[in-house]
């Protein structure tokens, strides 16, 4: 039976979610000081703080201990998530006093940055929200938000560049730190526009020649295709099987398949990595590869991407449990041949 959690295969963190939802905060503290490792510590913080932007649990909990680092990191990250929650909300766009609000809520998240990192300089949660935060400043108003690229990327917009290589130094190829910077590629002056998506594309194509081996962000070309795929399709210009079956997604199918899937473990990955591989190879006709990781993905399927495939957004469980079982039955015949990713 198709499953969906937010702490996906981390159990650990199940019961903290549960708590959160229910109003406490105990068992968020007990799993974060629990948390051994900086990518572990980003994505559970990531996770929590999603669910805790609609609540005022944290600030309960910074009640009871206002000098605690967890309390404080979480805190910038349930800010964080709101300005971009608000800035995201299109619908009230025009509604009276809304820039000042989204203003107010910026600038609260901008100080929870500042406290987190004075109680712990270094932890690369605090440069990773602000880098989140450039998504509300898509002109780059604040200087921060227009630096240059690194050499030799000339070619590459001025952009947020220095708040992705302090999370970078405090937490090498962090994975969300690079999917934030795509994000605000993606969303800048112009997004909806060609040249715009080939920016976020270039940056992804980069992003990967500069990873290691095992590196989640080998799949970020994927991510990006997917962006190209949800624009063309929203203007009825394409089909997904004529997408994703072009050459030009080839190359990004054959790295993310060896350097990153062949090499990760899949218990401890991204959910979402892996159903959005398993989506693109079985879309590009690569059902024996796809099949394997519908295997290793077991029943924890995202709503992202199959929403985006699906017929309605709400039907991303049919999409997925259409897609595996065709590639299950397509994988017990040979492969054939020149079609490997």
């Amino acid at each position: 039976m198709v499953s969906y959690h937010p702490a996906g295969r981390d159990a650990a963190l199940y019961p903290a979610v549960q708590e959160v939802k229910a109003g406490h905060w105990m068992a968020m503290r007990q799993v974060l000081a629990e948390t051994g490792t900086w990518p572990q510590w980003t994505a559970r913080t990531q996770v929590l703080g999603v669910i805790a932007a609609r609540r005022n649990v944290v600030e309960l909990w910074l009640q009871e201990e206002p000098e605690s680092i967890a309390a404080r990191v979480m805190y910038a990250r349930v800010v964080t998530e709101r300005a971009l929650e608000a800035y995201r909300d299109r619908q009230h766009a025009q509604a009276p006093g809304r820039q000042q609000h989204l203003a107010e809520l910026v600038g609260r998240a901008r100080q929870a940055c500042e406290k987190a990192a004075e109680l712990n300089p270094g932890d690369p949660v605090v440069p990773i929200c602000r880098l989140a935060l450039a998504e509300t400043d898509p002109h780059g108003h604040r200087p921060e938000h227009r630096v240059a690229p690194p050499p030799p990327e000339l070619l590459l917009p001025h952009g947020p560049w220095g708040l992705l290589e302090a999370a970078h130094r405090l937490d090498p190829y962090s994975r969300e730190a690079w999917h934030r910077m795509l994000r605000v590629l993606q969303v800048g002056p112009g997004s909806a526009s060609l040249s715009q998506r080939a920016v976020a594309m270039d940056f992804a194509r980069w992003s990967v020649s500069k990873a290691p081996s095992g590196s989640p962000l080998h799949l970020l070309p994927l991510y990006a295709h997917l962006e190209e795929y949800r624009a063309r399709r929203d203007r009825g210009e394409i089909l997904p099987s004529l997408f994703w079956a072009s050459e030009a997604i080839k190359p990004a199918l054959t790295k993310a398949f060896s350097d990153w899937f062949r090499r990760c473990d899949p218990a401890t990955s991204s959910p979402t990595d892996l159903n959005h591989l398993a989506q693109a190879l079985a879309s590009g006709g690569f059902e024996h590869e796809a099949a394997v990781v519908f295997q290793a993905i077991g029943d924890f399927a995202t709503p992202a991407p199959w929403q985006y495939l699906a017929h309605q957004p709400g039907q991303w469980r049919e999409a997925f449990e259409t897609a595996r079982s065709a590639c299950r039955r397509q994988s017990k015949s040979p492969p054939p041949a020149g079609r490997r990713p």
